[in-house]
């Protein structure tokens, strides 16, 4: 009779235990999901047959947008990864447009924007 008793009693404490253990890796595995889908977007807008760089442009990266600092950097954080029409807009200059690729395995994705290397498109369809 006692041998039966410890056997009911041990067998939900190991139970609750494994169930624990499973909720918390599924927790922890919850939170760093977002974290890890997450990239950063950093850049220079510049032009190298002019030998500009444009501090004060606006990029715009699908619904989100930066100035880019003194030195004409951008910085995007938290960026999900995926495909997005990237846009810079420079007072007094033509607005660019072009594609780019957030990729999460990367934490950081480098898109220099060289203005006088990227051609406008012909059609609303290069887009």
């Amino acid at each position: 009779m006692v041998l039966s008793r410890s056997l009911v009693i041990g067998a939900p404490t190991a139970i609750f235990r494994s169930l624990r253990a499973v909720l918390l890796i599924a927790g922890l595995a919850v939170l760093a999901a977002p974290m890890a889908r997450a990239a950063d977007v950093y850049g220079r807008v510049y032009d190298t047959m002019r030998g500009e760089l444009y501090p004060g442009a606006r990029v715009e990266l699908g619904t989100r947008a930066v100035v880019a600092d003194d030195n004409a950097q951008y910085w995007l954080r938290d960026v999900a990864p995926g495909a997005y029409l990237i846009r810079v807009v420079i007072p007094g200059r033509r607005e660019v447009n072009g594609r780019v690729l957030v990729v999460a395995r990367q934490p950081t994705n480098i898109v220099n924007l060289d203005l006088g290397r990227i051609d406008p498109p012909h059609d609303e369809d290069e887009y």
